[in-house]
């Protein structure tokens, strides 16, 4: 209860005039958004700014600019419903590059193999996102192009939060029918018979790695290039449309 009071309290806070800058200048999905949407932006990055850990590493000096960045576009995925504003997460490490990570795989045989590999970002089941502020800054750079490492792994809480691809295995195969498993599935299964073919597709090819990452590659594309998605797979449109409770596709420019 005393969370839920503190949080209407803050929402009720007039945005700072300098996170107002911030958005203005150097947030390009704000621009387009309608007058009402942008209150309600503000009120979820005013949220994520009290609620949650930002933190620079690898000697990344953090800005409150670059901190309202990232709440902004995380808060875009929570517009149509704040979702408990990411309720597992409390850390956001910021690095100023692609980062070295360790790597535990095990092979056929079942040997256990390590060791490490350069990433862009990753988002940790127990609370953790790890960003990279070069790539961030690149999606900034060339936005709307279907690509931002931000709403990708901050998908990956939701999707996490909610069991959005427990229901499908990594081959594809449904779980449990309904609309939202039947349509992941296909659409997932499409874009992997896509890449063996050499044929290419909207979506990246990094979401044919496992349905999770199909989500979030996913999720990109219809943020931010939510006319094709919707123009060339309008069944996959509908249901992240209905999940985000969100439609890009109204607002966004036509693509070049």
């Amino acid at each position: 209860m005393f969370k839920l009071i503190r949080r209407v309290l803050i929402m009720r806070k007039k945005l700072p005039e300098r996170w107002v800058q911030a958005l203005e200048n150097r947030v390009p999905y704000y621009s387009i958004l309608p007058d009402p949407v942008k209150y309600e932006l503000h009120k979820r990055i005013s949220v994520l700014m009290h609620e949650k850990n930002f933190e620079g590493c690898g000697g990344f000096k953090l800005t409150e600019t670059e901190q309202v960045i990232i709440s902004a576009y995380a808060g875009l995925l929570i517009i149509g419903e704040p979702s408990g504003y990411y309720p597992s997460l409390r850390t956001i490490l910021i690095y100023p590059e692609n980062y070295m990570a360790p790597v535990h795989e095990e092979e056929e045989s079942g040997i256990m193999t390590e060791g490490i590999e350069p990433r862009s970002g990753e988002s940790w089941d127990l609370g953790t996102i790890v960003l990279s502020w070069e790539d961030i800054q690149n999606d900034l750079d060339n936005s709307f192009s279907g690509r931002n490492l931000i709403l990708h792994e901050f998908s990956h809480q939701l999707d996490v939060q909610y069991g959005l691809t427990a229901g499908i295995d990594e081959n594809g195969r449904v779980r449990t029918e309904n609309e939202w498993n039947d349509t992941l599935s296909k659409h997932y299964l499409e874009l992997k018979r896509s890449i063996i073919s050499g044929k290419n597709h909207l979506i990246d090819s990094y979401g044919a790695t496992n349905p999770a990452e199909f989500f979030a590659v996913t999720t990109e594309t219809f943020f931010e290039d939510g006319y094709r998605l919707h123009r060339e797979f309008p069944e996959l449109y509908k249901i992240f449309k209905s999940f985000y409770n969100f439609d890009p596709a109204s607002i966004l420019p036509f693509p070049g």
